[in-house]
């Protein structure tokens, strides 16, 4: 388990593929947003834009570049050293609130809806507790202490202007009441990209998780996340089923293993395309550095499906008919990556061996269909997986009563054989309550690669945080300022709005 001790762990890509830009121009003309809907309240309508406006922004890449990240990604060598500063994270501060001012204004008005039945009324009501507790969860992740604001305004401008700092245990406390108030109003039907209340049960044993653990360390959580999620087991709604089956769009929305996705379409008129994942060929992966996976990552990566889904190697197939593609003229059609890294004339592929990391590029996300424009995609954006369920129940549950018990070596091992194959090694079920632990954080390592986990798990494992840079043809041991930028800075534009706000230590 080497990997704890040399942490591969970035806090931010900022491009995952390269379409920050694309994706920030497609959000503005959305039409579901706070303006576009009726100030009156009075048509069930309005409150389904004002839930969409909220969707449209909570799954946007501006949103998620901040949380895709993993030093198994090569990226920006500023975020890489944490020399970021706090004009570098407004987008996620305002596009969360923005989505927050939204699901406020439905739950504050519902109930003047004239022209819904209570049934209605529920489903938009739970919907909406429950996108503004995963709003709130992100924030208090990133920037700990966050103004919780539960009010809604007509004005953005008039947005958390004067609104201090709350502090993170209450700000935890009210996103747990959300996703209890989201259990007790969804239904158990598994339609694509809604919440269901197998989704709220979720969420609420990964809000325990993340209180058990740094900063809060609220040990006793550990039981209360074990609990919750064994009620997802015992209900035996879910299964893991093909590793690859979570990534293929055509699966995505009927799978037994998706606790909850936001969903994306291509086609003519779609509200939601998906321009965080782009073009789905090996084009885009191979153009954009942000795709390129981390080396070392890979190298050490367990061999399995697991990792013949996460990963182009640079022997796929796929790679060598894109190498050897030409213009219809005898040229290769990607000349400019040729002459830009002085890559031989008579074969390409060394573009491949050649690469600054000697690295293959991220297959996970490339199994949808691509838009008309080349830049979007119609594969979901998965956020919840069974898999997660498991490993939550056996991580806590063993670190609740001391010691894994048999259904957690159990749940541990089906996640493992399944990503490394019948080959997989299964640890003795005689492991010391901190090496169990270890190896559990590890499989979410390998299982959970460029899903937006790991950040999240290096905060609340405290896990070292020195590791390789790849600079100068060589690499650098490189020692983080963490703990001290432990958090995000606040966005600096929102401490000169706000004089109440004040900033993150280490900024």
């Amino acid at each position: 388990m080497k990997y704890l001790n040399r942490n591969y762990t970035s806090i931010v890509v900022i491009l995952l593929l390269g379409l920050l830009t694309v994706s920030c121009e497609k959000l503005e003309e959305e039409p579901f947003s706070f303006e576009s809907a009726s100030n009156t309240f009075q048509n069930i309508e309005n409150f389904e834009n004002l839930v969409n406006g909220a969707t449209r922004i909570l799954q946007s890449i501006n949103y998620y570049g901040l949380t895709s990240g993993s030093k198994a990604i090569e990226s920006n060598p500023t975020i890489d050293t944490y020399s970021f500063t706090p004009a570098d994270f407004e987008g996620f501060w305002s596009d969360s609130y923005r989505a927050i001012n939204n699901l406020n204004s439905v739950i504050e008005n519902i109930t003047l809806a004239k022209n819904a039945s209570e049934a209605q009324r529920d489903k938009i009501l739970g919907k909406s507790y429950f996108l503004r507790a995963f709003a709130y969860f992100n924030l208090v992740r990133f920037y700990g202490d966050v103004p919780l604001i539960l009010s809604g305004s007509s004005s953005l401008d008039n947005v958390g202007v004067t609104d201090p700092r709350m502090a993170s245990v209450d700000v935890y406390a009210q996103i747990i009441a959300d996703f209890q108030l989201a259990e007790s109003l969804l239904g158990t039907s598994n339609l694509p990209g809604e919440p269901t209340v197998w989704a709220a049960k979720a969420y609420l044993a990964k809000v325990y998780l993340t209180m058990a653990g740094a900063p809060l360390k609220l040990s006793e959580n550990y039981a209360k996340a074990a609990s919750k999620a064994k009620e997802i087991i015992d209900s035996e709604a879910f299964q893991l089923g093909a590793y690859v089956d979570n990534f293929i769009a055509s699966k995505q929305d009927a799978s037994s293993s998706i606790l909850f996705q936001f969903i994306y379409s291509t086609n003519a008129g779609a509200a939601y395309s998906n321009p965080l994942f782009g073009n789905t060929s090996v084009r885009n992966g191979i153009t954009n550095p942000g795709s390129r996976a981390y080396r070392r990552y890979m190298d050490e990566f367990p061999d399995g499906p697991r990792k013949e889904v996460t990963f182009y190697m640079n022997t796929d197939p796929v790679i060598d008919d894109f190498l050897n593609e030409t213009d219809g003229n005898g040229n290769y059609s990607n000349q400019a990556y040729r002459n830009a890294n002085k890559i031989g004339e008579t074969d390409e592929r060394k573009y491949f061996l050649k690469d600054a990391l000697d690295t293959g590029f991220i297959k996970k996300y490339t199994y949808g269909t691509e838009g008309p424009e080349g830049n979007q995609s119609d594969q979901n954006l998965v956020m919840f997986r069974y898999a997660e369920v498991l490993l939550i129940y056996a991580e806590a549950q063993n670190l609740a009563d001391n010691g894994a018990n048999n259904l957690s070596y159990e749940l541990l091992n089906s996640v493992r054989v399944r990503g490394r194959g019948e080959t997989a090694t299964i640890p003795p079920m005689s492991l010391s309550t901190s090496d169990f632990d270890k190896i559990v954080i590890e499989e979410r390592y390998w299982e959970f690669g460029y899903e937006m986990k790991r950040w999240f798990d290096v905060l609340r494992k405290e896990i070292p945080l020195t590791f390789d840079i790849y600079t100068s043809g060589e690499f650098q041991e490189f020692t983080s300022a963490f703990p001290a930028r432990y958090l995000f800075p606040i966005p600096q534009r929102e401490i000169e709005l706000n004089p109440n706000l004040t900033q993150n230590k280490g900024y």
